[in-house]
């Protein structure tokens, strides 16, 4: 079983994220998220998807495209990683993403299939990356971080926008 990492394969400030996630497989994890996040998204009218819950915070199509986002530029950076890469891998600014990207034009369907198709090839990806390539680390954003830190920090992302869905959305 891939378990999670140990405190130095990763920036501090991800330590939030990470206590989000329970002890066992992360691909299970991350596969059992994608279910149960399709679940909520799915019982939400098109409706309250475009909505912020307060002035100037994003809509809830918006917080689930940062979700995909994120996902897929985590995704990368594991590749990377995995791969070996040696090069410093860039941050970058998800207000400005979320801003370009005008996920507001998108149905809510568009939106949440995005999400699973993401989801679906962070997974793929997690069945290529052999044990040695797990515990590598290269460096993001000029910190070292893990493999496999990568991949929980994915799963504590998502938990973290959804507690926030779950708050102040519905």
């Amino acid at each position: 079983m891939r378990t999670k990492p140990l405190s130095n394969e990763y920036p501090a400030y991800y330590d939030s994220y990470l206590n989000l996630i329970p002890d066992g497989d992360i691909e299970v994890i991350l596969s059992h998220q994608r279910r149960d996040t399709l679940s909520l998204l799915g019982s939400l009218p098109e409706e309250s998807a475009a909505r912020a819950y307060a002035e100037g915070k994003w809509t809830l199509k918006e917080v689930v495209g940062h979700m995909a986002d994120t996902e897929r530029v985590m995704s990368y950076r594991m590749l990377c990683i995995a791969r070996g890469e040696t090069v410093a891998l860039p941050g970058f600014d998800q207000d400005s993403y979320a801003s370009i990207a005008n996920f507001q034009r998108l149905s809510w369907e568009q939106i949440q299939s995005d999400y699973q198709q993401v989801r679906s090839a962070t997974l793929s990806l997690l069945t290529t990356i052999d044990e040695p390539s797990w515990v590598r680390t290269g460096t993001v954003w000029n910190v070292p971080v893990s493999t496999r830190a990568i991949a929980y920090i994915i799963g504590g992302h998502e938990l973290h926008h959804l507690s926030v869905i779950r708050d102040k959305y519905l």
